[in-house]
């Protein structure tokens, strides 16, 4: 009877223990919190900047500090050389500006620091938040942001190999081998994207008309590609090629033999039997681009385009030669000047 009492007791003691341990560690770390975290907001070095600017800032993380139950005082410009201290420095780099936040006890013995990159001392109304939360709750500066509080740091440019954007329109004369089409006009509209010694672009281009002998063919493709440039000068010869789209039409004129349903008389009549067809093909170039150096340019090409179909009757294989200018455009001015 006595040992279950005793054991009773024990389960009851030990269960009263466990639930106190978890409130007396969260006590003594709110003491120990209140005892370390209060301190002096000491504003650093700051050259560079408006002497009004940085201590709004300052005011900023004052603000911030207190919202986490520290208890700061106005900013100052000294601090006692015992206690904690929170620094708030900033430093110049072109036209960024460094942000730091650091712990310090005593003063120089840094425990912990945070920093953050912004464009201008506005960025500050967001930054400042964040820089107090990811000290004082230990996080890395990166997570502390929403899609409110996002600074320039936090979304660097990303660094490329530039070039040169155009847009394009030229003139061309079509020949159709196999047909009597010679010299018809045509015309073309483009962007590219160029670099020293190569290019890539892409086209609109229609052409066709009507033969001597009364056939007509139409042909019209958007076409994707690159072209390779043999030197770096301001006249250089190039070549080059692709795939394309290809819409095509060949149109034969024939004369029908009727009889005339109001007179019974017999007739000749012209008609056309139409064959077209759509689907992919290939096409290659070479020609001299000119004024390389500038920002307008001029080419002088020929150009092969081969479908990967036949027509019933006719073989699809335009050669072209045209006159291109192009212009390196800058969104906002399309480059016209």
């Amino acid at each position: 009877m006595f040992t279950s009492q005793i054991y009773r007791y024990s389960v009851i003691y030990f269960f009263l223990l466990t639930c106190a341990i978890p409130f007396a560690v969260y006590a003594q770390l709110n003491s120990t919190s209140s005892e370390t975290k209060d301190g002096v907001l000491l504003i650093g070095d700051h050259s560079g900047l408006e002497e009004e600017e940085v201590n709004s800032v300052a005011h900023l993380i004052a603000v911030e500090l207190r919202k986490l139950n520290i208890s700061v005082n106005e900013p100052v410009s000294e601090a006692p050389t015992t206690g904690n201290v929170y620094r708030l420095s900033f430093n110049m780099l072109g036209a960024k500006i460094l942000v730091r936040l650091t712990h310090e006890t005593p003063i120089g013995n840094i425990n912990d620091e945070r920093q953050i990159w912004i464009s201008n001392i506005e960025e500050m109304i967001e930054a400042a938040p964040r820089l107090v939360d990811a000290l004082m709750n230990k996080k890395p500066i990166s997570s502390t942001a929403d899609v409110e509080s996002v600074v320039q740091g936090d979304s660097p440019v990303t660094r490329k190999i530039s070039g040169e954007s155009f847009w394009s329109m030229g003139l061309f004369g079509t020949f159709v081998p196999g047909t009597n089409l010679i010299g018809e006009f045509g015309i073309e509209a483009g962007l590219s994207y160029e670099r020293p010694t190569y290019g890539i672009e892409t086209e609109f281009r229609f052409t066709g008309g009507e033969e001597s002998g009364g056939d007509i063919f139409l042909f019209a493709s958007w076409s994707i590609g690159g072209r390779y440039f043999f030197n770096k000068q301001n006249i250089s010869p190039y070549v080059g090629g692709g795939l394309a789209l290809v819409i095509t039409d060949y149109q034969t004129q024939i004369t029908r033999r009727e009889k005339d349903w109001f007179s019974d008389d017999w007739g000749y009549y012209d008609d056309y039997n139409s064959e077209s067809d759509t689907g992919m093909g290939v096409y290659v170039i070479g020609g001299i681009e000119m004024l390389r150096l500038y920002r307008n340019r001029l080419n002088l090409e020929v150009r092969i385009d081969r479908t990967f179909f036949q027509l019933p009757t006719q073989d699809v294989m335009p050669i072209t030669l045209g006159i291109y200018y192009s212009s390196n455009y800058i969104l906002g001015d399309f480059g016209l000047f």
